[in-house]
């Protein structure tokens, strides 16, 4: 069946999202973003102003072109700008939470956003994958791969490294296309912010064929110089 990435459009929002929670339905981040349960309709209000007026994210989707349907979603968030200031604002937090679910969800996010900040900042033009989810019917059809070659694609335009936090069961995907993990540095969610037991995340890397070579640490001090 013919798949094909495309911008995900305003009117794309709830079926793009219907993939996303159909994935995650049982992951821990959902508890963690959405401890009461998700408002879907407060969620597409709250999305069409994200995208209105965050210019860093770029949503895709990925169509199954026979049947016309949503199966996978992606957003890339694109540091591009040259200059002193590539567009990255570290989040000062999750804004619909409150309370001990607010410091429960951000104890989580945090550590992802501080890692960041250490590794590119506001300096380093790099392009990132926010988020990316297949619909559990429709895995190990390719559109996971299809969504992050886009990423990889644009990143290659730009010559920048391509940027994400892998699942386990993503890393062998992520590898096979060029990924690979950085060992200088570790990012482990704690039990005493999740509640469960301590999780490394495998931090990866891809590096464009601009940087002729170059690892990711040689090429963030050429960076810095």
């Amino acid at each position: 069946m013919p798949l094909v990435v495309l911008p995900a459009q305003v009117a794309d929002i709830e079926p793009v999202y219907d993939v996303y929670f159909a994935a995650f339905r049982d992951e821990p981040i959902i508890d963690f973003l959405y401890p009461g349960g998700v408002d879907r309709q407060a969620h597409t209000e709250g999305t069409k102003l994200w995208w209105a007026h965050d210019t860093a994210p770029y949503t895709i989707k990925c169509l199954d072109t026979d049947v016309g349907k949503v199966v996978g979603m992606a957003t890339w968030d694109v540091f591009w700008r040259p200059g002193e200031d590539n567009g990255w604002e570290k989040p000062a937090g999750i804004p619909w939470l409150e309370g001990k679910e607010k410091e429960r969800c951000e104890a989580v996010l945090r550590p992802m956003w501080d890692m960041r900040d250490e590794l590119f900042g506001k300096h380093r033009r790099y392009v990132y994958l926010s988020s990316m989810a297949v619909h559990p019917e429709h895995q190990r059809r390719g559109v996971g791969r299809l969504l992050v070659q886009w990423g990889i694609d644009v990143a290659e335009q730009l010559g920048v490294p391509t940027y994400l936090e892998s699942s386990k069961p993503g890393l062998r995907l992520y590898e096979s296309m060029g990924f690979e993990r950085l060992t200088h540095v570790r990012l482990v969610h704690k039990e005493e912010d999740t509640g469960r037991p301590d999780v490394e995340v495998p931090l990866m890397v891809r590096m464009p064929s601009a940087a002729k070579g170059l690892s990711f640490q040689e090429w963030a001090d050429r960076c810095s110089q």
